[in-house]
């Protein structure tokens, strides 16, 4: 499957580097199940993909039944609705398998925000020693707006300044909702 490449057929738009569709501009609710079915689907549009194929693509090395597939094509098929020639975007091929009809085209990602880094917050001249902490934060925020998972951890002793240091950082992103626990 062409991972990093984003694919758009009527208002849906596939995109495989953050492994999402979205449609009209929303993201859709899309199991990752579904979604490697439909990156299937799509990269192989035209063609006939082999029931054994999307099975591999969905379920990996978990045997599962013709059944399985079947409930998970029938739920991307409500997912996808109908396009606007009254057709489907998925056809069944008895016995064979499926094929993606619509003609996908491959598009390159448009600059959005998290292309352009965000402007690191001056340090206030009370905040002293963090700066590079500061700037491991900044670099993990980045990273997370274009896309890429990541989990930060900020540890030390008690009493070094790690609720400020967030505060801080939090402080410096706008408006932005910060969860705590």
């Amino acid at each position: 499957m062409p991972s990093g490449r984003r694919f758009a057929f009527s208002q849906f738009e596939l995109d495989l580097t953050r492994r999402r569709l979205i449609a009209a501009g929303e993201p859709v609710a899309i199991s990752d199940r579904q979604l490697d079915i439909l990156a299937l689907l799509v990269a192989r549009a035209g063609q006939i993909v082999a029931k054994d194929d999307l099975l591999q693509a969905g379920w990996k090395d978990v045997a599962v039944g013709d059944n399985s597939l079947e409930q998970a094509i029938s739920s991307l098929r409500r997912v996808l609705g109908a396009r606007s020639d009254g057709a489907g975007y998925i056809e069944t091929v008895p016995r064979r398998g499926y094929r993606f009809i619509a003609v996908p085209v491959a598009t390159t990602p448009a600059p959005s925000v998290a292309a352009t880094p965000a402007a690191a917050p001056r340090l206030s001249p009370s905040f002293i020693g963090r700066a590079d902490a500061f700037s491991r934060l900044h670099q993990a925020w980045d990273q997370a707006r274009s896309g890429q998972r990541a989990v930060v951890w900020v540890a030390g002793e008690p009493g070094i300044g790690k609720t400020t240091l967030i505060e801080h950082f939090v402080k410096g992103l706008g408006d932005m909702a910060c969860a705590r626990g």
